[in-house]
């Protein structure tokens, strides 16, 4: 059952203030702090419950058929002088009453999402699922399925087919809480969206969604405190997860949550939090975090080389770009087929993709045109792509090769690939995924984190067709959204070339931003 036991988590903080760590071989002279919970660990496949199903008669679903993956397994870190088990069955009273609870500790609590709430009208809470459901089933038709008869099927949603939204409830949660089904009644139909992602999208508050014009407000509050009176965001198009709870009351909806992301693998607040305050270093961390693997040097992996190949994305999120303005710090060099160019210090240099050929100006001289791919050295220095919008700049600055060549897709459009040196593709990937501030032994874990993740997509190739291996956005990891700094290269560096493996193989290394508590197994997230 929920627990709130202040006073014992009181009693067992005033013991740790005088035994210290129970790692003392990593602590001599430092007694002052508590000692850390080992998470508990599910190993092996749990069943989700189906009783709400079974009590309305409902068919069950079938969404979630991928094998447990034994290195991204159902966690739990709350204190435990609060909560030590998982919600063994679906009881939405007590996943209320566990979501409002500000005053619940855990691991990571230091976040502002540690718990987070938003609050709508019943027309609003309505209006955002009519008008979210068609496009998350646009996206994800296989997971937003219609009650035919007696079974659940995959058939076309548009707004005209939805009807009236009579009521929204949870259907099915794992036992970290996350919810897995949400089911949509409406006049006409009953419709059941499955999986964190679709949930997340389809209780927005952007005021396209809400259609009342009114500013809505998502507020946080970090472990033991009230929620903050100025909102972390303003009519978000995305929850923060999926784990939550509905309380309808006297015509207003209000979702009680926590967390922020998929919630699989390791929470970087987490990370944060242990390493500052409870002596871990990054393999406790990562150990933690990913158990069952090992860690290994990736270069001396067969089929591993020195460079990946990154996909940059024009300032909408798009692969095709239709300018592309360059710089370098330094001489330059462009090579093509046929041809090569020296461009001398801070020279513009515009490619343009004329219909049949990439237009090659430099200074606003034209200099070549070709069918080919075009690549752009900068002899050591960066080289500045103008114009395209990132969160620190819109000069974003580039190590290594720059490769620009014509759309797959797009007649009058190109491509533009970032061939770095797997390191220093890191050095703009860690200060991307993590602040600076949560200090170095942290910076240590995402870095590894990072590296592993990089190297999974590496040999996966999944961008094959496009000639890259990552792109630069969260679909792979976010690269160059910030600048880089001393921190992140010294973890990038003292962890060089480290990556976790399993069974010989780089795990799926996943990592979010926030728990509220638990993590889930990586099989009911995807």
């Amino acid at each position: 059952m929920y627990k709130n036991l202040k006073y014992i988590f009181g009693i067992i903080v005033a013991l740790n203030i005088f035994v210290g760590c129970s790692n003392s071989s990593k602590n001599t002279g430092t007694i002052f702090k508590p000692s850390v919970q080992k998470p508990q660990h599910i190993e092996g496949k749990y069943e989700l419950d189906y009783s709400f199903f079974k009590k309305n008669d409902l068919p069950i679903p079938n969404n979630y058929r991928s094998g447990v993956v034994d290195y991204l397994l159902l966690g739990n870190d709350v204190h435990k002088s609060y909560r030590d088990e998982f919600f063994e069955e679906l009881n939405e009273d007590e996943v209320l009453a566990f979501f409002k609870d500000t005053k619940i500790k855990g691991y990571g609590d230091n976040s502002s999402y540690w718990r987070w709430k938003l609050s709508f009208t019943e027309d609003e809470f309505n209006n955002s699922v009519k008008y979210n459901l068609p496009m998350v089933y646009k996206t994800r038709p296989a997971d937003v399925l219609t009650l035919v008869g007696d079974q659940w099927k995959k058939v076309p949603i548009n707004s005209n087919s939805i009807g009236e939204i009579k009521d929204v409830q949870v259907a099915g949660r794992g036992r970290s809480g996350v919810i897995t089904y949400l089911l949509i009644t409406t006049t006409k139909n009953k419709y059941l969206v499955a999986k964190e992602l679709n949930v997340r999208k389809l209780l927005t508050a952007d005021k396209n969604s809400i259609k009342s014009g009114r500013v809505i407000g998502l507020y946080g509050a970090k472990g033991g405190e009230d929620y903050r009176t100025t909102p972390l965001r303003k009519n978000i198009s995305l929850l923060p997860s999926a784990y939550f709870a509905i309380e309808k009351s006297w015509g207003k909806v209000t979702l009680y949550g926590g967390g922020n992301g998929h919630g699989v693998g390791m929470p970087q607040w987490t990370a944060y939090d242990l390493t500052k305050n409870y002596d871990y270093d990054y393999k406790d961390v990562l150990n933690r975090y990913y158990p069952n693997t090992k860690i290994k040097n990736m270069y001396g992996i067969r089929g591993v080389e020195k460079n990946i190949r990154v996909g940059i994305t024009n300032s909408g999120g798009g692969l095709d770009h239709t300018r592309v303005v360059i710089y370098s710090g330094g001489k330059m060099k462009i090579y093509g087929t046929g041809f090569k160019i020296n461009v001398p210090i801070n020279q513009k240099v515009e490619i343009a993709n004329i219909g049949d050929k990439l237009s090659i100006k430099v200074n606003g001289k034209q200099r070549v045109k070709t069918s080919n791919s075009i690549k752009f050295i900068g002899n050591g220095y960066y080289i500045r792509i103008v114009g395209l919008r990132r969160a620190h700049t819109t000069t974003p600055m580039y190590r290594g090769v720059i490769e620009v060549k014509p759309s797959r897709t797009s007649s009058r459009g190109m491509r533009v690939i970032n061939e770095v040196y797997i390191e220093d593709y890191l050095k703009q990937v860690v200060p991307s995924e993590m602040p600076q501030s949560f200090g170095v032994e942290a910076l240590k874990a995402q870095a590894v984190a990072a590296r592993t993740y990089a190297l999974s997509d590496y040999l996966k190739f999944r961008y094959k067709k496009e000639g890259f291996h990552v792109k630069d956005t969260t679909e792979s990891q976010v690269y160059n959204n910030q600048k880089e700094n001393e921190d992140a290269n010294r973890a990038i560096e003292a962890t060089k070339g480290k990556v976790m493996i399993y069974k010989d193989k780089p795990v799926d290394a996943k990592y979010f931003s926030t728990s509220g508590g638990y993590m889930e197994s990586a099989n009911y997230i995807w």
